[in-house]
């Protein structure tokens, strides 16, 4: 028989079959969320929402969504809570609320390059370091090499800014807040992986994204929530509610059960790769050399995490 790794070591069933439908779910739910950037993209240039605005439909539309698939895979609307079980409920849709909340923050003041950097690759970082800490789980080497792939190869990816902020003070806000959208990105993998033992995924998604959208409205800009979009544009924005929100969550909750929340949060470095793609492919950008390497890289940590070695 093979060793398991560290996120197979995670998952409840330990079953090979579970890591490898889990893997498949995670990876798919990462590359939804990749193409979350050109509509919302296209949906600023043509609806001119602001960012609360479209957080806030992102969560609160894909509610509906997530109760109709809870209804046909478990047969009820909703399902009984303990307090305990809110609470993670309260912790997920928090975590994903004020994690959209920050990124666009960061992005205000030190930019997209920034931002992703410390973001997407910090969350995986600090996902470890609390399953470490606070968990008391053990990291094999296979998946510290994956881990230090996966960020290296993002970082080539993405690229590195050649401007910075001349504000010193916004510039290291920007950053401070970047660090912590990373921490709370961290926390929404974490607490995806704990209401797996809740409910099931579809009831966790509608509930903690309810709750999520409920946190965003104080955030709101003075004026009120954007709502006046054309058809195309709310053709856009239940999309995102329905498939890059609604069934990427379900994905990934139920993915994280075979992956473990190091696994996932790994995986989940595969959305800047789809977002870089779909660029090229549909607004014709140029991809760099080194970040064709990155990607290279960005896939090779994400096979490393995965493989089984045979004894």
């Amino acid at each position: 028989m093979g060793r398991l790794s560290s996120s197979q070591q995670l998952a409840p069933g330990g079953g090979v079959s579970s890591l490898k439908s889990g893997w498949i779910s995670v990876l798919t739910a990462a590359a939804l969320w990749g193409t979350t950037g050109l509509v919302f993209q296209s949906l600023g240039a043509v609806g001119g929402a602001d960012a609360v605005s479209i957080s806030f439909l992102r969560l609160a539309l894909s509610v509906p969504f997530l109760l109709l698939m809870a209804r046909l895979y478990t047969g009820a609307w909703l399902t009984p809570l303990t307090p305990k079980g809110l609470l993670i409920l309260l912790a997920l849709g928090g975590s994903m609320a004020f994690y959209q909340l920050t990124y666009v923050l960061a992005i205000e003041r030190v930019g997209v390059a920034i931002s992703v950097l410390i973001s997407i690759c910090g969350a995986p970082i600090f996902v470890a370091l609390i399953s470490v800490l606070w968990y008391r789980e053990s990291l094999h080497a296979r998946t510290l090499v994956a881990l230090a792939a996966a960020i290296g190869g993002t970082i080539l990816l993405v690229g590195l800014p050649t401007d910075l902020n001349p504000d010193t003070y916004r510039f290291w806000a920007g950053v401070a807040i970047a660090v912590a959208c990373a921490l709370l990105q961290a926390f929404y993998v974490l607490a995806a992986r704990a209401a797996g033992s809740v409910c099931s995924a579809s009831h966790a998604g509608a509930i903690g994204f309810a709750i999520g959208a409920l946190l965003l409205l104080p955030f709101g800009p003075e004026q009120g929530l954007h709502l006046s979009y054309s058809w195309s544009g709310w053709a856009m924005l239940l999309y995102v509610a329905a498939i890059p929100t609604a069934l990427a969550q379900t994905l990934f909750l139920n993915g994280l059960k075979g992956t473990g929340a190091i696994g996932g949060a790994i995986a989940s470095l595969l959305e800047p790769l789809v977002a870089t793609i779909l660029a090229v492919l549909v607004l014709h950008e140029r991809m760099s050399w080194y970040g064709v390497l990155g990607a290279l890289i960005l896939l090779s940590g994400i096979v490393i995490i995965q493989w089984t070695p045979r004894e």
